[in-house]
């Protein structure tokens, strides 16, 4: 495994309150949220292991029709190794609903 420091598979963040979260984008904060890129990059390098300087690239958005969710996948070159990052809106579909890392894939 060339890339051991980063966290593949289910992505489940230690105190993530997704109310909070949106009401925090609501008010203006933390607008990254809005964005499925920038919240890969940002939780990304927060708790994954990636690094800022890695190269993010959007892949597609789609409502699953199984849970009626806006998901997002976002495609990142960390090094040698490149990952596919599943993303979710658990709040809020669409462009005001925050995004939220669901899981990390090597490919």
């Amino acid at each position: 495994m060339p890339c051991p420091e980063v966290v593949t598979g289910r992505v489940e963040i230690p105190g993530e309150d997704y109310d909070r979260i949106q009401r925090a984008a609501d008010a203006g904060q933390n607008l990254w949220r809005l964005s499925p890129v920038r919240t890969a990059q940002v939780v990304g390098t927060s708790h994954l292991g990636l690094r800022p300087q890695d190269v993010y690239t959007f892949v597609e958005q789609y409502r699953d029709a199984g849970d009626g969710l806006m998901h997002a996948v976002v495609r990142v070159r960390h090094r040698d190794c490149v990952y596919l990052v599943e993303l979710y809106q658990p709040q809020r579909q669409g462009a005001r609903g925050i995004w939220v890392v669901q899981e990390v894939t090597e490919l």
